[in-house]
């Protein structure tokens, strides 16, 4: 590829992450503010009918302790989850906008750090999704899904590895 090109392109990508950065920061405290409300919310529900009901219905679980306890810990792991991943995203983003290349050392560590919380969350998530709704296809559906997020978060690892060491390949033949 031409020189230009490439220097575009890399302008193209910080400007690109310059403003998904900030995106991403704004999902950051969103799903910070979503897990701690979730986790209030539930524990309120357990000294409180009206909000018993409320919550409830807005997680979709049945009334019973077993239930809502179930819900409640199933909605704050994906959201804690949903915080790993935006949040990792930001600092690759945020390195991208900073640095002369995608392939910094620390950006292969981001991405296995989301596949593993997601290999970590998938079968709480599965059981949790079990006792909360009883639905056994849904359960191993959010297992599988949990586990091929991981596995694709894997792969990126491994590409960004790989890209780091054509960069520093790059660099020293230069």
């Amino acid at each position: 590829m031409h020189a230009d090109g490439m220097r575009g392109d890399l302008h193209t990508l910080r400007k690109v992450c310059s403003y998904a950065s900030v995106v991403m920061l704004i999902g950051e405290i969103a799903f910070a503010v979503l897990t701690a409300a979730s986790v209030v919310l539930g524990i309120w529900s357990f000294f409180s009918d009206d909000v018993r009901q409320w919550f409830t219905d807005l997680i979709r679980c049945e009334t019973s302790d077993l239930s809502l306890a179930a819900g409640t810990a199933e909605i704050a792991v994906i959201f804690i989850a949903m915080f790993v991943t935006v949040k990792v995203i930001h600092d690759i983003m945020v390195s991208i906008m900073n640095e002369d290349s995608p392939f910094m050392e620390e950006n292969p560590g981001r991405f296995k750090a989301v596949s593993l919380t997601f290999l970590i969350a998938s079968v709480p998530l599965a059981v949790l999704e079990y006792l909360n709704r009883g639905d056994e296809l849904i359960s191993v559906c959010i297992l599988l899904a949990c586990i091929l997020i991981s596995v694709v978060m894997y792969c990126l690892t491994i590409i960004f590895r790989y890209g780091l060491l054509l960069q520093d390949e790059s660099d020293h033949t230069l």
